[in-house]
């Protein structure tokens, strides 16, 4: 029987391995997952309590002087860029990676439009990405790849001093898409593997310390009846492939739920949290004199 010590770093690698290897985690990880969802993606910021998340985080980054015209950062499976490009005027560069070629054609229109020249777009699997030197910062956020305690170690390894992560804190609930999920799943939707406590407890295993800031509020996302009905199928099949017959199903009971502009909302309680490392006050790497 191995010793349960939840101060070493290998109970909780032990623990991320046995909350990944499932089927659900596994697609969350494929290229082509992601790119479904690329074109309805930023509806997000649209939303006043995600607009008010991000802008605090970018607010804290330049707090701690982690964004910096002298630093390099990356952002590893930074989707559509949406913290990138707010960084972005505030370094010397950002280094985007990412597995999904929808996603990083969102990116690639935001820094033409913005006329960004020191963003670089990288499509590739973070875990295979060879880092050359390491970042400044490495910021991540909101991502399947924080279950892994591989892409965290290495997240870890390839900054020099600064880590910012942004995950779920143990609330997300989207109404309609549990009433969905009873219908078809015959359950609400579960989160498995969303959130915080792996994470922070694998990084204060390795002897850091996170700052955490907590953000609660509602994500709402108004979208046409059709490309709502999509998101919740795409939701829906992370769990396991629809049939024509459920998929139908979905798009009439949103139809169903559609105003006068054939709009239909969808709201997403959530608590998420911001945690910041400087590693130079990491365990036994600062001074008292």
């Amino acid at each position: 029987m191995q010793e349960i010590n939840p101060h070493a770093p290998e109970f909780w690698e032990r623990l991320s391995k046995a909350s990944c290897d499932d089927s659900v985690n596994k697609k969350c990880l494929k290229p082509e997952t992601w790119d479904k969802a690329a074109a309805t993606y930023d509806d997000l910021e649209k939303c006043k309590d995600y607009q008010t998340q991000v802008t605090e985080i970018i607010n804290i980054l330049q707090q701690k002087n982690a964004l910096d015209k002298k630093n390099v950062v990356a952002d590893v499976a930074c989707g559509t860029g949406t913290y990138a490009v707010r960084m972005a005027p505030f370094c010397k560069k950002v280094t985007c990676i990412d597995i999904s070629k929808g996603m990083l054609e969102k990116l690639k229109e935001k820094t033409k439009r913005f006329a960004f020249n020191n963003i670089e777009v990288i499509r590739q699997d973070w875990l295979e990405y060879k880092v050359e030197e390491p970042f400044d910062m490495v910021f991540c956020s909101m991502t399947p790849l924080l279950r892994n305690t591989k892409t965290i170690k290495k997240i870890v390894d390839s900054s020099k001093r600064f880590i910012a992560l942004v995950t779920w804190a143990g609330v997300r609930q989207n109404k309609l898409l549990n009433e969905m999920s009873k219908k078809i799943l015959g359950k609400p939707m579960g989160q498995k593997g969303q959130d915080i406590t792996v994470v922070f407890n694998y990084l204060y295993s390795l002897g850091l310390a996170p700052h955490l800031t907590f953000f609660t509020g509602c994500w709402e996302r108004l979208r046409p009846a059709k490309s709502q009905a999509e998101n919740l199928i795409w939701r829906l099949e992370m769990k396991r492939p629809l049939t024509e017959q459920e998929k139908d199903l979905v798009r009439n009971e949103i139809e169903r739920l559609a105003d006068k502009d054939g709009l239909v909302k969808t709201v997403t309680t959530v608590r998420t949290c911001f945690m910041f490392i400087d590693k130079q006050q990491a365990k036994g790497a600062f001074s008292c004199q």
